[in-house]
């Protein structure tokens, strides 16, 4: 039977895994810039920083591209940060030293400022917010006329291949793990999709690059490993409550999905992401 999904528990949800997970996707992942955070310069570049510009960094997370956007701000420019975790967000006000930088504990569904914003950047974010179109809307009434929003999400499932190999399996064995409607990483994988939820939020001059990326996983049960601890965190349990025979099938299929991108017995996934840009009028 499939569960209603619950937006609220989502969000308590999604709060406990990143305070768990943000340690770990830091400092292995995003601080590294490695596989799909190679896209952190190439989203900033896209935004043209300029050193007087107000900047919001929607869902920072731990602050990477905070960081790499307080090198293009001067003294008259102003970065804020915003996320749901308040470990992530630790994270971030330690590693950023610019004075004119900010992180806030907000939900961006509501997000409010008494002042307007020049560009804002969201990497990695926007297919899990329950109600996007909410969190656009809310983002452009804080963007000034004109102002620039870029946008990184990774790309389909076949294009990602770090997350489709073993979570395909996973949901063909326990398909009640997520209620139905749960947002998905892939959610934007295609750029259609995409401009199309910018569209109904009311931004103009839409661009949406592809950029293909690699990530070495090591051998699969390192990769095996690596995921369980982290990607799948906030699943773990209900994975881990299944009969062992249930849970070696997943694996064993898993393997199978990521024999063609093993050589000499280590792995290197393509990763496909969209980046997009795209004002206020």
């Amino acid at each position: 039977m499939t569960t209603q999904f619950d937006p609220i528990q989502y969000k308590i949800t999604t709060k406990a895994n990143w305070n768990t997970v943000a340690s770990d996707y830091h400092y292995n992942w995003a601080e590294k810039q490695i596989g799909p955070f190679k896209s952190t310069t190439e989203l900033v570049r896209e935004a043209d920083i300029r050193s007087a510009d107000n900047v919001l960094d929607l869902a920072c997370g731990t602050g990477v591209v905070a960081k790499e956007v307080s090198r293009h701000l001067g003294k008259d420019g102003a970065l804020v940060g915003i996320d749901l975790s308040r470990t992530a967000l630790g994270i971030a006000k330690k590693s950023i030293q610019f004075s004119n930088a900010i992180f806030i504990e907000m939900d961006a569904e509501n997000i409010g400022f008494n002042f307007k914003f020049d560009k804002v950047l969201c990497q990695y974010a926007l297919m899990f917010f329950p109600n996007v179109q909410k969190v656009l809307r809310s983002v452009k009434q804080v963007m000034k006329s004109g102002a620039n929003i870029v946008l990184a999400v990774h790309g389909t499932p076949a294009e990602v291949p770090y997350f489709s190999a073993i979570m395909n399996p996973i949901l063909t064995y326990i398909p009640d793990i997520r209620a139905e409607g749960t947002p998905t990483v892939h959610r934007f994988g295609k750029p259609i999709d995409l401009q199309n939820e910018l569209l109904d939020a009311g931004f103009s001059n839409i661009s949406i690059k592809k950029y293909n990326f690699s990530y070495d996983a090591g051998t699969f049960e390192e990769y095996w490993y690596d995921y369980m601890r982290s990607t799948a965190n906030s699943i773990r349990t209900k994975i881990d409550s299944q009969r062992a025979n249930m849970i070696l099938t997943i694996k064993q299929e898993s393997q199978k999905n990521v024999l063609k991108y093993i050589k000499n017995g280590k792995i290197t996934f393509p990763w496909a992401i969209l980046l997009s840009s795209a004002n206020t009028v």
